[in-house]
């Protein structure tokens, strides 16, 4: 069959820079297998209506599939409007991040014939199968789709166990001189270089899956209810994926992100000393988790070309910890991050949260403590978002905070994590933007001790370390007054059992 992917924006207003992976891999596993995939990436291209059409037209292709995240939810129900219209005969699919817990939505509102959950290489296989008069529908786990007007997820999941049966993705598909040149600056490589007197790479950059899955279950994040389990790539097939794009693209500059990638030590040094002998002049990043950090591990790596490790801080507050089910203390963060800081030339890279349930003054205070004394200069600092396919977007309907599903995927449609979606804190939105602020003027006041050239724009002293501080913090004053205690709403627990969303619900 001849499948044309379309990759979605994940923000209208930008271009990605990340290449689409997901169907990249698609592509090339079901091109071995007989098929005919073609991507067009309109989260690079940006066609208009017209020509995408066109685009369509000229390829005919047997099936439509489309993919993205959440956030390109408001984009994908335009460009599924214009395409019933313009294609009314064409099955549709639609895979990828955007497909979690709103199956129903995109069968009945967006007219999709079938929605793929989780890893889509063996249930597009067995789909294209059905379709070509072979197998049975109710036998592809994972998949979903209308019968008698109501919708079918099939249970279950199909997924190699072995990920080396995956072949190398669809490079040849997308534009990789864009792809691997987007990124021409990265200021952690250069801190890095000028700390070691390294030789500077060409700048040519590009993202490496080394592992699938996860072994936690952040009740923020999508890895408890899909895409579950954890499967390592080999070191051998790592290293035959950074040759070739070394080999054939010029790539210098590796990212590997995710999060387990690195959490034995005996793979990590044997990737090591791959990446020493075969590239000794690329440089690459990785993420870990913090309770994974130890001298030995540190060791290894900073033998290396690494020039940043990453992880999630999320909050220093434990309680909070515990509500995002992180598995982990401020105590492993903190130790992580000023082992990293203090004992490589490595830097130590981070990101904040604020906003879960149960954030209060003193929660966000004891993040901010954790910053100053780390002395942590740079991090993303975001708004804790319910997402669809996480447990907080189940415990936010169970709690009545989303009652309109159509409207709340409007709402986080084209924005970033920065901003707030769904105050799960009983505080007024404003504060809870408010909290946000505070943790990032930690971080600016640290920035300030530690760089004499670093200064703060004028305004940014006035509103932001000035006028949000007074207003912040009169406002708990105030309410503590008002309640005569401090708040302290204790381990919220989300339940398992309770945030379970009926899908198929209207």
């Amino acid at each position: 069959m001849k499948i044309l992917f379309i990759s979605t924006p994940t923000r209208t207003y930008t271009k990605n820079y990340l290449p689409p992976l997901g169907i990249m891999y698609l592509c090339s596993y079901l091109k071995e297998n007989g098929h005919e995939p073609i991507i067009i990436d309109q989260a690079l291209e940006r066609l208009d209506t017209d020509k995408l059409m066109d685009r369509i037209r000229k390829e005919n292709p047997d099936v439509i599939g489309i993919s993205g995240i959440i956030t390109a939810f408001d984009y994908v129900r335009g460009l599924m409007e214009t395409i019933n219209k313009r294609f009314p005969d064409k099955i549709k699919i639609i895979g990828g991040h955007i497909t979690l817990d709103i199956e129903d939505i995109l069968l009945k509102k967006l007219k999709f014939d079938y929605v793929v959950n989780s890893y889509g290489e063996k249930k597009l296989l067995c789909l294209f199968d059905y379709l070509s008069g072979e197998g049975i529908l109710e036998d592809i786990p994972g998949i979903a789709y209308l019968k008698d007007n109501g919708c079918v997820i099939n249970p279950g999941e199909l997924y190699f166990r072995n990920i080396d049966e995956l072949p190398l993705p669809a490079y040849d598909q997308v534009d990789m001189e864009y792809y691997s040149t987007v990124n021409s600056t990265i200021i952690k490589l250069d801190r890095y270089l000028d700390k070691t007197g390294k030789k500077r790479p060409e700048m040519r950059y590009f993202p490496v899956i080394g592992a699938l899955g996860c072994t936690d279950k952040c009740s923020f994040c999508i890895h408890e209810f899909h895409f579950k389990g954890f499967r390592l790539h080999s070191v051998d097939y790592v290293i035959e994926n950074v040759r070739h794009l070394y080999e054939n693209y010029g790539i210098r500059v590796f990212s590997f992100g995710e999060d387990l990638f690195l959490f034995r030590t005996k793979y990590a040094a044997d990737f090591i000393k791959a990446m020493n002998e075969n590239f000794p002049d690329a440089y690459f990043s990785c993420a870990i988790r913090s309770d994974y950090v130890n001298g030995e591990m540190l060791s290894i790596l900073n033998n290396s070309n690494c020039f940043t490790i990453g992880f999630g801080f999320e909050s220093a507050n434990d309680n909070i910890l515990n509500v995002l089910y992180k598995r982990n203390t401020r105590k492993n963060n903190t130790n992580a991050y000023n082992l990293i800081r203090e004992g490589t030339n490595m830097a130590p890279a981070c990101s904040f949260m604020v906003g879960t349930p149960g954030e209060t003054e003193k929660t966000v205070d004891d993040t901010i403590d954790a910053i100053r004394e780390a002395k942590i200069t740079d991090s993303a600092v975001f708004i804790t978002n319910p997402y669809p396919g996480t447990r907080l977007y189940r415990w936010c309907i169970e709690h009545g905070l989303i009652k309109d599903r159509m409207r709340f995927l409007s709402d986080i449609s084209d924005r970033d994590a920065i901003k707030l979606s769904i105050n799960m804190t009983p505080y007024p939105d404003f504060i809870v933007k408010m909290m946000r602020i505070m943790v990032i003027n930690q971080l600016e006041r640290n920035k300030i001790e530690s760089d004499p050239g670093f200064r703060l724009p004028p305004l940014n002293r006035i509103i932001n370390h000035i006028f949000v501080l007074l207003i912040y913090r009169s406002y708990f004053r105030i309410r503590k007054l008002l309640h005569g205690k401090e708040e302290d709403f204790g381990d919220i627990q989300l339940n398992e059992k309770k945030t379970v969303l009926l899908r198929g619900e209207e």
